[in-house]
């Protein structure tokens, strides 16, 4: 991390400002590189089943307090995403904050209230190896989503969110998203989230809870629903998280994800977790049962290695998808600076 503190002085020969100001610049980064290997249960003649992919993250945050106790603040992430090969570099988030007595306003393209109050058992295990790399595993009919945290969030978007300060143990959060001006364009969402922790003797932990709405995309559309509820509980070297999500496909189908794990920290830098999900449709006999195994392993200070392997059985009921009972095994380099 390196940290950039612009003075008065600096700041006045810079841009020509006669205001005095104090701003905190930190730029922070990060990359994941993963191998994937993919034994699936369908054959595609000539595939090689295996790849790399890439996501790399630049942070530039600038940040300055107020003399009424205000602390203003923007964020600009970079993002670079790769799978045989990348040609440009996007903004993944780009949002202002201000924090102060009444809590947090964020205002400008971020995860939503839910994506930051809500649980997975995904979390346990290597980054992101459900939903990135390791995707593909819920199959392409009406399972929304191989997670249990809200599924039908706002996700690095143009919203606003309010996160109220703690209470105790308590905190509380809602967005709210503007899908547009267009006569297609009604799909709003409005999320609320909440997360109490909690302390008893030596176990931490947490109990989560997200519901959205989003409308219907044209007038006379039926709006879709998500919830989501998760506990975190921590002692000692163990950790374990039980979560369970649903969410709308359409006013008729409904996705459940249910996922549980554990994780073990045996010291000297290594870290163990199991994860078991269960997906389902409430219609037409859609499932997909996926069993994870991830080790932890940290090498230096911000290098971090990751070996996860999935096992995956998805039936397509009446989908019309195919059937596949397979596996994957990813490696990711994590590097952080």
């Amino acid at each position: 991390m390196r940290k950039l503190l612009l003075t008065t002085t600096a700041l006045m020969t810079a841009a020509t400002l006669s205001t005095a100001a104090l701003a905190d610049v930190t730029i922070t980064g990060g990359m994941e590189f993963t191998y994937e290997s993919h034994d699936p249960g369908t054959t595609t003649t000539g595939a090689s089943n295996d790849d790399f992919s890439s996501d790399q993250n630049i942070v530039l945050k600038f940040e300055n307090k107020t003399d009424s106790g205000l602390t203003i603040g923007m964020v600009q992430n970079i993002e670079s995403d790769g799978d045989d090969g990348v040609s440009d570099a996007s903004s993944d988030e780009n949002y202002m904050y201000i924090k102060g007595g009444f809590g947090t306003i964020e205002l400008g393209n971020n995860d939503g209230a839910g994506d930051q109050l809500t649980r997975t058992a995904s979390d346990l295990v290597g980054p992101d190896a459900l939903s990135d790399n390791g995707g593909g595993m819920n199959g392409a009919g009406n399972l929304a989503d191989d997670n249990a945290d809200l599924i039908l969030d706002i996700n690095d978007a143009n919203n606003i969110t309010y996160i109220l300060p703690a209470m105790g143990g308590l905190t509380v959060g809602a967005s709210f998203y503007d899908a547009g001006q267009g006569a297609a364009e009604n799909g709003d969402i409005t999320v609320v989230a909440a997360k109490y922790a909690f302390t008893s003797g030596a176990v931490k932990g947490s109990l989560h809870y997200g519901s959205s709405n989003t409308g219907g995309a044209s007038a006379g559309d039926s709006s879709l629903n998500s919830t989501s509820m998760g506990i975190d509980i921590t002692s000692g070297a163990f950790r374990a998280v039980i979560a369970k999500g649903e969410a709308d496909v359409t006013s008729a189908i409904k996705t459940n994800v249910t996922d549980y794990g554990v994780q073990y920290n045996l010291g000297n830098g290594i870290t163990l977790a199991a994860v078991g999900t269960q997906i389902d449709e409430n219609t037409g006999g859609e499932t997909s049962d996926i069993t994870t195994m991830s080790v932890k392993y940290n090498i230096a200070s911000g290098l971090t290695a990751f070996a996860t392997y999935h096992d995956y059985d998805y039936a397509p009921g009446t989908s019309g998808g195919t059937a596949d009972d397979g596996s994957k095994t990813l490696f990711t380099i994590v590097s952080k600076f």
